[in-house]
This record gives C-alpha cells, structure tokens and sequence, in this order.
C-alpha cells in the first residue's frame, strides 16, 4: 500500500554486520525497543481516530494522505537528527494510526470487532515468527529485492485499477497477495537491516519495519473481513 525503504544510504561508517556483538545488539534492542513504541503511538492514534477524533479524520479525506506523507517526508529528512527525529518518528505513527482509526470503527460498528484483533494476533505472530526465523537462520534476503520491488507496483496499480472496477473478487485477491508481499518485505527488511544498516541508523531500521508490518495488519484486515463476507 504505502513505499518500503530499500537500502539505508551510504555512509563511510562500521555497518552492524561488523561491528561486536555487543554493539550489534544494543541496536537491535534500539530498533526493536523504538518499533515497540511506534506500534504503542500509532494504536494510541487508531483508538483517537476511532473515538474523539473520528469526525475529524473522517472529513479530511485526501488531505489525511498528504498528511501522512508529509509527516513520512519530514521524518526521512530529519532521521539522524537527535531528538528532532524522536518527534518526527512518533509523529508520523501516531498519524498512521488517526487515519485507519476511521476504518477500524466502521469493523466494530458492524459487530465485526474480532476481525480486527484476530488480523492484530495474526500479524504479531508472523512478524516474530519471521523476524526470528532471518535472526537465527542469518539467511541472506537481498534475493528478494527485485521481486518485492515488481510485486509492490503490481499491488499499487492494481489498486488503482480496483477503485474504478469495484471488484470484490479482485480486491480478495489482491488483499491476499498483500499479505504474502509484506510478509516478504520483513524477510528482506530485517535481513538488510542486520546486513548493510550502520549502528546509528536505528530510525531508519524502525521506520522500514513499521512500514512492513503496518501494511501486513491492512491487508489481513482486508482479506479476512472480505473472508468473512
């Protein structure tokens, strides 16, 4: 749905695959530390947009994507800007989070509020059940690069394409091969992360996981309520 991070941009600096151990896991503990609390900012901002800000968000319209890619630009602009990228990081999730808010409500006022926490459960354990399968296993992803890339702007253009065709069918489908695509973006993410991220590209790492695993929980939202129907 929304654009990956492909590579952390080069800098004449130790990546993490070669520093100590030691250092290699204290950035891991900041990246992992950093997503946890993102997931925390932006169901904060799903549970206002689904509660006091909902009228809000929900006359925004267009203006909530510009909103949420303005906050992304100026969060990538100011990423290794201490403190400053605290607020933008934070920022940008808790927006994330206001504009599915509306979208989430729509789930629990059609009495269908457990397709919402099953599609939670579902992407927290393929999230740690991939993370730890790169972790331990230390395969290498990169592979994966050109295939994510292709299936990324099949997704968007199909998308685009569905908003004129209205196909149930179609969006089925094209929810299911979202989930199999961010699923292989967190393969890859996490590999890239320990192989060619360096040690203080911690906000970077975190933003390229929010992003994965953000459009995991959308589109297994989407494909178990269209399940449902």
């Amino acid at each position: 749905m929304f654009g990956q991070q492909e590579t952390a941009p080069y800098r004449t600096i130790q990546v993490a695959a070669s520093v100590s151990v030691g250092e290699r896991l204290a950035f891991l503990k900041k990246v992992y530390g950093l997503l946890a609390a993102s997931m925390l900012s932006a169901t904060v901002g799903a549970v206002m947009g689904m509660g006091p800000l909902l009228p809000v968000v929900g006359s925004l319209g267009f203006l909530s994507i510009l909103f949420f890619f303005g906050s992304f630009m100026f969060l990538m602009f100011v990423q290794r800007k201490p403190g400053l990228n605290m607020v933008a990081l934070f920022s940008f999730t808790t927006i994330a989070g206001l504009m599915i808010g509306p979208m989430l409500n729509m789930y629990v006022a059609a009495g269908s509020g457990f397709i919402v926490l099953e599609a939670l459960g579902l992407t927290t354990v393929t999230f740690v059940g991939l993370t730890a399968y790169v972790i331990f296993s230390k395969k290498d992803f990169s592979f994966m690069s050109g295939f994510l890339m292709t299936g990324l702007i099949i997704l968007i253009v199909g998308g685009l394409i569905n908003l004129f065709l209205q196909s149930s069918m179609m969006h089925f489908v094209f929810s299911g091969a979202g989930v199999l695509l961010f699923s292989g973006f967190i393969l890859y993410d996490t590999s890239n992360i320990l192989r060619n991220y360096s040690t203080d590209d911690y906000v970077s790492a975190t933003v390229a996981l929010f992003l994965d695993v953000f459009n995991l929980f959308l589109h297994l939202l989407s494909f178990l309520g269209l399940a449902r129907d």
